[in-house]
């Protein structure tokens, strides 16, 4: 976990990685970690160095976690992304210029 300041105001960042198997109830439980970090005031790194092509119920999670962090001044950022991690967001026409969802 990362703490820093941004603008005067201090925040936590948690760093959480994509489960090996990313079905449904891997959605859920992973739902579940990115709210209580945001209702924490906390942005969330997401580790994906080992993640596949993702699904798009998991492109869809991310990015609605980044809609709902930019809201309250907090980010999701997707790190070390696989090459088959940023291919799922190209082949969707992901475009980092416009999307809250950050890839590093």
């Amino acid at each position: 976990m990362l703490a820093g300041i941004i603008q005067g105001r201090a925040f936590m960042v948690i760093t959480v990685s994509l489960p090996p198997f990313l079905g449904r109830s891997e959605a859920a439980a992973f739902r579940n970690q990115l709210l209580v970090a945001l209702e924490q005031n906390e942005s969330v790194s997401v580790e994906c160095a080992g993640a596949g092509p993702l699904p798009s119920l998991w492109i869809q999670l991310l990015h609605s976690a980044a809609v709902s962090a930019v809201a309250r001044g907090l980010s999701v950022t997707l790190k070390a992304a696989s090459s088959e991690c940023r291919e799922s967001l190209r082949a969707i026409g992901f475009d980092a210029a416009r999307s809250p969802l950050v890839l590093e």
